[in-house]
């Protein structure tokens, strides 16, 4: 489910993911005060402005501490740093998925990969 907080704006959908939904991929357990680290990507198709975006992972729980990177992408998916700002940030871990808002500063609409860490 996502939001837009633009109405002129396209609001960017999944494409691509490196992970399914399932928690248990054979992981080794972490010590210390974590139990376990996740990392995972996905593209999105293009836009810019303003939005609340939602990916949807069952490895986040309530408690869990997510960390969220996003970048512009080529035509091959691979990361760039052009000219356009990507900011993230209000990240929302909810049970099941996690809330974010993304900001693309850009006049046209940009494709994009969001990375994310999951510590729980």
């Amino acid at each position: 489910m996502t939001a837009v907080e633009s109405s002129t704006a396209k609001v960017p959908q999944i494409t691509n993911s490196s992970q399914t939904t399932e928690s248990d991929q054979g992981l080794a357990a972490i010590s210390g005060n974590v139990n376990a680290v996740w990392r995972a990507w996905w593209t999105w198709s293009p836009g810019n402005g303003t939005f609340n975006l939602q990916l949807p992972w069952n490895v986040i729980g309530t408690n869990s501490t997510v960390v969220i990177t996003a970048s512009e992408i080529d035509g091959n998916g691979n990361r760039l740093v052009g000219a356009a700002p990507f900011q993230v940030s209000s990240i929302a871990p909810g049970s099941g998925l996690v809330t974010f808002k993304i900001s693309i500063g850009w006049s046209s609409p940009l494709p994009m990969r969001t990375d994310v860490l999951v510590f729980n």
